[in-house]
């Protein structure tokens, strides 16, 4: 795991804790607050889940990433030039 997805699990933790401590407490706002915590969490770990796939594509496929990124480099130079235009 790294840093990303090991930061979204604690962030998940916290939340689903934070939760069930306004449940227990029967405050709305806290069981809210722990709530949005979870999906905060959720999606840092899943950023992190790309980024591992991201990495992984370019070590195993170096020539389509580079082809890719020379195609983008020529799309945002065309639309830049079309802008001034």
């Amino acid at each position: 795991m790294k840093s990303e997805q090991v930061k979204g699990v604690l962030e998940q933790a916290a939340g689903k804790a934070q939760d069930m401590l306004g449940d227990l407490t029967g405050d709305e706002r806290l069981q809210l607050e722990g709530k949005a915590r979870k999906s905060a969490g959720e999606l840092q770990q899943r950023y992190g889940d790309l980024l591992d796939e991201a990495m992984d594509f370019t070590q195993r496929r170096p020539g389509i990433t580079l082809a890719a990124v020379a195609g983008l480099t020529v799309l945002v130079g065309w639309l830049m030039l079309r802008r001034r235009a």
